[in-house]
């Protein structure tokens, strides 16, 4: 909480780092999925091959950011 005008953080910079980096890419598989109800041909298939690409990332990421927070 409060340490002398200072505000704690209840994770460390790299849990904090994590939690980002899976927030982005969640953000970018839901636009992805926008994107493709707009898309068709080999502009689909580029948006199906992005969102995979994110989903297997964003997979790794939530398994670190689980094992950092039950370090914590």
């Amino acid at each position: 909480m409060d340490n002398g005008g200072e505000i704690d953080f209840p994770v460390d910079d790299e849990t904090y780092n994590l939690l980002q980096t899976l927030v982005s890419k969640l953000e970018a598989l839901d636009a992805y999925r926008t994107y493709l109800e707009d898309s068709e041909g080999e502009t689909a298939t580029l948006y199906e091959e992005l969102a995979r690409s994110d989903y297997e990332q964003a997979q790794r990421v939530l398994a670190l950011v689980r094992t950092k927070l039950a370090e914590s």
